[in-house]
Parts: C-alpha cells; structure tokens; sequence
C-alpha cells in the first residue's frame, strides 16, 4: 500500500522535469508536451525520502549567505539525480540544499558547486525570464494528487521566475505570479541561493484532525553547457499546519529588516497619471476618451484561512501589461493571443484552465468591479468569479478564421464558475461560464477529466454545451461597411468587394442559437518514443464568449508518431544529445462534411552541442483558407482548395556563454487568404540575445516575402529592440523599439488597402522601487506612423505615464 501510495509521487517527478524541454519548443510542436527523457535507468520507490520537519522559530535573512543559525538545525537535501538528458543518472555536479519550515514560511537553501564559474549563463532578468539560465528551482505539489504544480526558479544572479503547471489541462501558466523572496550570490566554487516562500502563496489545504498534509517536492538545478542538463532530487514533505503571525527577515540597503509575513488582508491601491494622446494626420492630439488622465484602482485580498480566499479589483490598470504583444502576419486570418498580467485575473487562472480555452480573461476589456472566491482542499478545488465590465469584447469564431466585436458603449458582465478534483494521477471537473450585456448573453457548461493510463500515457478530454443569443449591433460592429446585414445570398458578393463577411454571417442577430464542443487527447511520451492522438468537434454554433475560442464548425482529426536516439555528438560534450523523427497527420472538415483541410508533415529534431536545437519539417496540406463569395458560409467549390507544400523550420544555439543565436523559418508554396492565391512565401526570423551581469539586449527581426505569379503580392518586415537595464535591486531601466513595414502591390490586392504603411514606437520605462512595498513606475512612449496616403510621417501616440503602486497588509485573529 505505501508503494502504491507513492506512484503519485513517480508521475510528478516526470512530469515536472518536461518542463524543462517544453520552454524551447516553438512550432510546429505547441500542443505537445515535450518528451524530457533518455534511455531508462532503474529508479524505485524506496528512493524517495520521506522528511518529517519541525517547526522552528527565528527565520533567516534573505541575502544568499548561508551562515545563518536558521540553516544549521534545517534539513539536509540533495540534488543527485540527472534528469535529462539521461533519466534517472547521477548527477555529474554537485548541489547541496536545506529546507527549515516556520509556522508560515517554508525556506530552501542551495550551494549550487561548479567547477568553472566563468561558465555560468546568468545576467539579471525581468521577472518571469529566467529560463535558458543555470538556475536552481522548487517544485511542488501541495496536495500530492497532481493536480497542480508551482515552480520557483533563481538564477546566480538573483532574478526570479514562478510557473504554474495544471497537469489537468497540460498547460504551463508562466503568466502566473505570487509572493515569494529569494537571493543569490556567485562564489569562487559556483553559487548560493535562498528562496522563502510563503505557506499562503502555495494554497496548501488545511489538515484536518490528526492528518498532516503531503507535500511532493522537486528540486531541480539546471545545468546549460556543451548540451543542456537538468538534475534534480525527489523528497516527500510534511508542512506544518497551524498559521499565526510571523515575520520574514530581507535585506535591504545592506540592512536586515523584518516585517509581517502571515497578512490576513493585503491590499494593493495605484494611482497613476497617464496623459495618452492620439491624433490623426494634420490634427491636434487629443486625450483618449477610453484612458483617464487621472486613475486609482485597488486589488484586495482576503485570506479566510489556507483553505479559502476572497479576493476583488476595483478598476484594475493595464499600463505596464501591453510591452509588446507579439505582431502577427497579415496572411493570419485568426485572432492573436495575449497574456493576462492583472493581479486579480492572474491569481486563480490555473483553477479555471481547461483542455478548451473557455476562460480567456483579456475578453474582459476595462473591469470596474470584481470579485471572486476561491476554496481548495486536499481532495478538490473550487471557486468562483465576476466582474463588470465597462466595455464589451467578444470573440467570433468561423473554420476559417475569426473576427472582434468590439463595443466600448455595452456594459457587459462576465462570470465563471468551476470545480476540480483529483486523486492518483486522474481527475475531472466542471466549469459554467455566462457573459451578459443589453440584449446579449452567452453560456456554457462544460465536463473535462484527466485520466492517468500510467507513467508515459494520459487521456485527456472536455465535453461542453453553449446556449447564445446576440444583438445586432454584434454583427453590425465587424461589418465591412454599412448595409451588411441586408445583402442577399444569392448576389454576388466576392472578397473584397463585399459588405458582408462569413463572422457577420456566424452571429445570427436576434435568435438563440445553441451548440457543442468536445475535445480528446491521447498522449504517450516515453524516453523512445512518442505518439498522440486528438479528435475534435465544434459545432457551428458553439460559443464560448468569455474564453479563446477562435474556430468553430469543424471536426479534427490528427495523429502522430515518432523516436527518439540519444548519442554523443563531440567527445567534449560530456554527455548525450538527443536525435528524434517524427511523422504527423491531420484531417479538417466543417460539421456538414466538406473538407478544409488534409496534411502531412515529417519532422526531425536535434537537441544536444552547444545549447543547440534544429527542428526542421517538411509539411503538405490541401487546405482551403478563405471563401469567394463572403455571403455564405458555403465551402466546397466556394473555397478553393490549395496544395501547399513548403520547408519549415527552428534553430537555436547558443555556442558562446553570453550569446544566444535563433533562425526561424519557411519556405514554399502557401496560400494567402486575403487574395485566395497560391503563392511563394519566403519568412525568416533571425534573433540574437546577450547578456551580461547587469545588462541585456534583444534584437529580433521578421522578413515574410510573398510572390504570386513571379512577382512580389506584400512584404513585411517586423524588427523588435529591447534592452534592460538594472541599475540596482531597486531601479530598472527598460527601452522598447519596434519598427513595422508592410508593402502590397494594391493593383492585384482584393479590395481597398495601402499600398504601404509603417509604424515605428519607442517605448522606455523607468521603474524605482522606494521600499518591498512602494514601488514607482514612470514612462515614456512615442508611435510615428507613414503610408501611402500621407506626405511624411508624423508622431501620432505620445504617452506620458508616472504610476505609483502600494502593497499593505494587515494581521488578524
């Protein structure tokens, strides 16, 4: 019974460690979690230590130096396992780490040795970018069942990252932050780090009676030279249960300060004065009507006990969450995703993660009010959410692409609801979201499950009715020009010359229209091979307005199959890289059976010397990517169908310890979906980074090049600057440039557009932490813009922004 009690333990060590492989991986393999492992080694049960902790009193200072009393009565660990790119080896360095557990805090300390420091790959990180570095981290499951996982990762130089991983959805959330403290400190013989972490910040559920929580523990160190590695140790934990108030010690200014740790209500109050003017060419600028010149805003939240948390917004701001969304290419016909870095938003997405995307919470455009509640349990979690929203987005969604209705003068109001629980590797859940405005609602219900086939193999799926009714005003905001709603489907109406467009014809204004989703994924990944099956169904017309559902009307089915080698590439690489083919296949066809889409693809991949991986592909599709004539949704000889056959491909290296070198791209026929032609498409994406101490850079660039019949259709070359700067642990600098060119040849173009535009903005942003809690955040932002129809260009954005942000917190009974 105790082994079988620890297989939980098993499959968390492994799916852990593939985190470490998916943070590379770019198309064409997002939907697939990463294989992390090499050729088996034996591993038992009785390997794993189990460690019973005692509560002690006096915290240590957070600073990177070990030498306080606080570690000498901790617990000794040990990082001696590698993980990858041999499973389960010994580990070729050695890392030493303490764990020591108060009433509210748990503490970890790591001598990270090396064996030449000059080495190490670190520099000083915004938040959330440590990711190609050596760094030491925690993982842990504060329920032991799998159902979630956090990770906090520190660098040698100190910066931090958190990621959440929801084994349910097989999703990693690195948009995810909590409150956590760590330092760090090179040394002659590698590095120190000491993290404390928060018991609160890891929502561990109360035990009750005589029962003691398990914690399933990961650390992991990773190790990039020649190839990558990443070691780690597994540990069973027991916290304490019990939660009083309790002070952390930090350094600051070089002096040791202590403060309350345990806040039983924190609030987080800005105010920010934020002159954002636009102007059109030749006009003065004026204050946009959308932005306050002058805001205030809080988020609060209220811990009832470990188990339950209430927490609210109040006008949240999203003056430092729009850095720079990636751009995409005017031949995507589907809405971009963006990341959600609202605190109130960002602290309970994990609960609300499912297989499909049915919470996106950058649908909820300018919130005044919200609140949500949240309750968890060693068995389940569950929890609830609503906000009002001053304006109304919404998602439209066809099987070739999607549109926005955006309504800045529809109050709407959003909430979800859900409920998971997990046990043994497996687990299910419910999840009900409504969306309501004047004269508009949408709801769903939805079922999803996990269930655990073993170590290497999980089946995944999600089952979910919607119910939607929507104004006219819906169809009307993305009509292509007035009268769009009155055209008749039996004139001709071709693209770009029509008024109508097959998402208008998706909204049906008026009449209730109800649908269903169901989503099934297989996945087996061992340490050779690989195989995943996924089967999807949307009907026409489900919706799912407060979520990221951007394709409906359409069945899919994909399969694919692979290997993996291991061999060692140069004699001084000092360990195996990794070789793998992989074949894939997929069928598309709307719910009335017409095809839209048949493909192959055949990729190898080489992930081994010198930081380096090589994903190249080869893929061919039958595919059809936009309708002739726009006022009906039929397809068949109405959307033509393109052989699209092109080289496809993903480099990364990374020879020299301070510089990282990409090269993405492809090469073929593609089809453009804006003119429905077959064409030539030559897209090159070279970046370089570097990086060091203090100080790091971003050069990254796009060139997409499309020929149609010998000559050139468009152009586009996207180039991105970013360069960050810390001064100090408390003042950062950040500059932004970004410079957009598109050229068309407008005289095969269907329709009216540009035959040349550019946009170039300069954003810089300075941010000056006064204490742990006061910080000041100030920037500067210019956009010039030129096309065609205009002389010369012209500054048409100028932002001016000074934000102050607070963090309070109070203790109660």
């Amino acid at each position: 019974m105790k082994k079988l009690a620890l297989l939980p333990v098993i499959l968390f060590s492994l799916l852990s460690f593939s985190i470490f492989a998916i943070e590379l991986d770019e198309e064409p393999e997002k939907d697939l979690a990463e294989v992390d492992n090499a050729a088996a080694a034996t591993f038992s049960l009785e390997d794993i230590e189990r460690l019973e902790l005692e509560v002690l009193d006096t915290p240590p200072l957070i600073d990177g130096d070990l030498t306080d009393k606080f570690w000498a009565s901790s617990s000794i660990l040990s990082i001696n396992l590698e993980m990858y790119p041999t499973r389960f080896a010994k580990s070729i360095v050695d890392t030493d780490a303490l764990i020591g557990v108060t009433k509210t805090h748990v503490y970890f300390a790591f001598n990270a040795y090396d064996p030449d420091v000059s080495q190490l790959r670190t520099a000083v990180r915004d938040e959330d970018g440590v990711k190609d570095d050596d760094y030491v981290s925690v993982v842990i499951d504060p329920t032991g069942n799998l159902r979630k996982k956090y990770e906090f990762r520190v660098n040698p130089s100190g910066s931090k990252s958190d990621v959440l991983q929801n084994t349910v959805s097989d999703r990693y959330i690195y948009d995810w932050d909590t409150e956590w403290d760590a330092a760090a400190k090179i040394t002659d013989s590698g590095y120190l780090v000491e993290i404390a972490i928060p018991i609160d910040s890891l929502r561990s559920p109360k035990a009750e009676g005589e029962e003691r929580n398990m914690w399933a523990l990961i650390l992991k160190r990773s190790y990039p030279r020649k190839i990558d590695r990443t070691m780690g140790g597994i540990y069973i934990i027991h916290p304490p249960n019990t939660i009083s108030a309790q002070q952390i010690a930090s350094s600051q200014g070089g002096e040791m300060q202590f403060e309350n740790a345990t806040r039983n209500l924190e609030l987080y109050p800005y105010a920010i004065y934020h002159s954002s003017e636009k102007r059109n060419y030749q006009q003065p600028f004026e204050q946009r009507e959308e932005i306050e010149e002058f805001d205030a805003g809080m988020d609060m939240t209220l811990t009832v006990d470990n188990s339950t948390i209430v927490a609210a917004t109040v006008n949240p701001n999203f003056t430092d969450v729009e850095a720079d969304i990636a751009r995409d290419s005017i031949n995507n016909p589907f809405n971009v995703f963006k990341p959600e870095k609202r605190r109130f938003f960002q602290q309970d997405m994990d609960l609300y993660s499912t297989l499909m995307s049915l919470v996106y919470t950058r649908n909820i455009i300018d919130p005044d009010l919200g609140l949500s509640v949240t309750h968890e349990t060693k068995e389940f979690a569950a929890g609830v959410f609503w906000a009002s929203d001053e304006e109304t987005e919404v998602i439209i969604p066809d099987n070739l692409g999607s549109d926005t209705v955006e309504l800045d003068t529809l109050d709407g109001q959003s909430m979800a609801a859900r409920y998971v629980s997990a046990a043994g590797g497996s687990a299910y859940g419910f999840l009900s979201t409504v969306r309501t405005a004047e004269d508009y609602e949408n709801g769903v219900v939805a079922h999803d499950g996990l269930i655990n086939l073993g170590i290497d193999d999980k089946l995944r799926y999600q089952v979910a009715l919607s119910s939607t009714e929507y104004p006219a005003s819906f169809a009307e905001d993305i009509c292509e020009e007035d009268g769009c709603l009155d055209v008749d489907p039996e004139e001709d109406c071709e693209l770009g010359d029509c008024a109508t467009t097959s998402e208008v014809l998706r909204v049906n204004p008026d009449e209730k229209v109800e649908g269903y989703a169901v989503q099934i994924k297989y996945k087996h990944q061992s340490p050779n091979t690989l195989f995943w099956g996924n089967y999807f169904d949307i009907s026409k017309d489900f919706r799912a307005d407060l979520g990221f559902l951007r394709k409906s009307d359409y069945r899919l089915y994909n399969v694919a199959y692979g290997r993996n080698w291991y061999f060692e590439t140069f004699r001084g690489d000092q360990g195996k890289s990794r070789g793998r083919v992989y074949l894939v296949a997929t069928h598309i066809e709307s719910q009335s059976g017409q095809k839209i889409e048949t493909g192959y693809d055949i990729w190898g991949e080489f992930r081994g010397s010198y930081q380096t991986v090589l994903r190249p592909g080869y893929r061919i599709k039958q595919k059809a990517v936009n309708r002739i004539q726009q006022n009906t949704l039929e397809l068949n000889s109405n959307a033509p169908k393109f052989d699209e056959s092109y080289f496809q491909w993903y480099l990364e290296t990374s020879p020299i310890t301070d510089w990282t070198f990409n090269l993405d791209g492809r090469y073929g026929d593609v089809a453009d979906a804006d003119n429905i032609v077959l064409g030539k498409m030559k897209e090159f994406k070279p970046r370089v980074r570097y990086q060091v101490g203090d100080f790091n850079f971003s050069l990254q660039h796009t060139l997409r090049n499309f020929d149609f019949e010998s000559k050139q259709l468009y152009q586009e070359n996207f180039t991105t600057f970013t360069a960050n700067y810390r001064r100090s642990d408390d003042r950062v600098f950040r500059l932004l440039v970004k410079w957009d060119e598109t050229d068309r040849d407008v005289d095969r173009w269907r329709g009216e557009e540009n035959s040349y535009e550019r946009e170039v903005e300069i954003e810089f942003t300075h941010t000056r932490y006064l204490s742990k809690n006061l910080a000041i955040l100030t920037g500067l932002k210019f956009e010039r813009e030129k096309d065609n129809t205009i002389a010369h260009d012209f500054t048409n954005d100028r932002q001016f922004y000074l934000k102050l942000n607070y963090n309070m917190g109070f203790i109660g009974n």
